[in-house]
């Protein structure tokens, strides 16, 4: 039995997963852990183990399922409103995703590039006419990431601050179902307004779209819809965002790094630097929720129906089995899938999105600022220990 979970992170290394899930992987790859609420979930810490448990049905997301893992009272809030599309019953799952599929079309995201490019470009010129040291978090990584977005969306600009600050609030794990809730409050409030404008007046947005096509008809309701755009807005800003700052001090702490990946020559080997990053630096931390709904054997452990599975992706992304060195940031490294985005019918439906946000945040930034360095020393630079993603609270640069 593992105590407590998450395990605590050795903050000296904040690109790291915590250094127990190297042993857990040797000596317990499939082992109970005890959550926030007194719940033994399996933890499941190996590549093939988390590849072999995010690909089987048996083990679902519907959070309402007997034994189902919430990582934080946040999670466990959630249960009282509708929920978002991924947490749902498989068959309603699948008929929400078939909505937003061609939404995230992997042509209609690379369309966006030059669009990207420009958001990235205009906060990027921001930054540079303002004062030096910059915090890149707040100058630059999150403004990009809430731009495109909102774009996306149709949210307006102006509302994306208090937006981010309540989503900060519900992926906090210090975060009281009380406190919780009230975000959740507001943050449903703000998106069924949004829903019911575009029925009013439909916009040429990934909102005003879904709406029409499926809100109007009947297809979907406007709750369903309000748990959708605000799951889009969460999941579609904080990962992007803070990956942004924690890839940028990954390569800024190895400068040999950093010389080849300004040396990239093609969009192909920018790809692949990107996968790596994102393997090396797994922002998304919290390990990926399933319930059993019959028995299943992971790994050579027997997880009985109504038990709870948290397969993490972290651990897996660092798996010396599977990644030659896996410790060791390599931006040349040959591209192998990574859970960055998660596997099977819940990999990240905005994943290309992300990517191609990705591929043109750093690639500008390095671009732009050959000479972009720390402006503090690492034991200074202050760490997020408690939400669902990791991050720094800022992260000081200058050129």
């Amino acid at each position: 039995m593992t105590d407590s979970y998450p395990l605590p992170k050795d903050w000296q290394h904040p690109l790291d997963p915590p250094p127990e899930y190297k042993r857990l992987r040797k000596e317990a790859p499939v082992c109970p852990v005890r959550t926030w609420d007194g719940n033994t979930p399996w933890l499941i810490t190996r590549y093939e183990d988390v590849l072999a448990a995010l690909g089987d049905p048996r083990l679902s997301l519907d959070s309402s399922l007997p034994g189902f893992p919430h990582t934080s009272p946040a999670s466990a809030a959630r249960q009282s409103r509708p929920l978002p599309f991924p947490f749902l019953p498989e068959a309603e799952y699948r008929a929400q995703r078939a909505m937003l599929v061609p939404e995230f079309a992997p042509r209609r995201m690379e369309a966006l590039r030059p669009r990207i490019q420009q958001t990235v470009d205009e906060v990027l010129d921001a930054m540079l006419a303002g004062p030096r040291p910059a915090d890149l978090i707040s100058a630059f990584a999150l403004p990009v990431s809430m731009r495109v977005i909102c774009d996306l969306l149709g949210v307006s600009r102006e509302d994306a601050d208090r937006l981010h600050v309540l989503s900060r609030t519900i992926g906090s794990r210090a975060s009281s179902r009380e406190v919780a809730e009230k975000a959740l409050d507001e943050l449903d409030t703000y998106f069924r307004r949004l829903v019911e404008e575009n029925l009013r007046e439909p916009t040429d947005t990934l909102v005003g779209r879904v709406v029409a096509e499926h809100v109007q008809p009947g297809r979907l309701s406007v709750p369903d819809a309000t748990a959708m755009f605000h799951a889009l807005f969460y999941a579609g800003h904080g990962p992007s965002g803070y990956m942004v700052g924690m890839g940028v001090l990954a390569l800024l702490l190895h400068p040999d790094q950093l010389d080849r990946f300004r040396a990239l020559e093609t969009p192909d080997a920018l790809s692949a630097a990107v996968q790596e990053l994102l393997r090396y630096v797994t922002v998304s931390h919290m390990g990926r929720q399933r319930a059993a709904t019959e028995d299943v054997t992971i790994g050579g452990q027997l997880i009985r129906a109504g038990e709870g599975v948290l397969a993490q992706p972290d651990s897996a992304n660092r798996d010396e089995t599977v990644f030659p060195e896996p410790d060791r940031l390599d931006v040349h490294r040959e591209p192998y899938r990574n859970f960055a985005f998660g596997h099977g019918i819940h990999l990240c439906t905005g994943r290309t999105l992300a990517i191609v946000e990705l591929e043109v945040t750093f690639h500008t930034l390095f671009r732009r600022i050959p000479n972009l360095r720390l402006a503090a020393p690492l034991e200074q630079i202050r760490f997020k220990k408690d939400e669902n993603l990791i991050g720094a609270h800022e992260l000081p640069v200058t050129w």
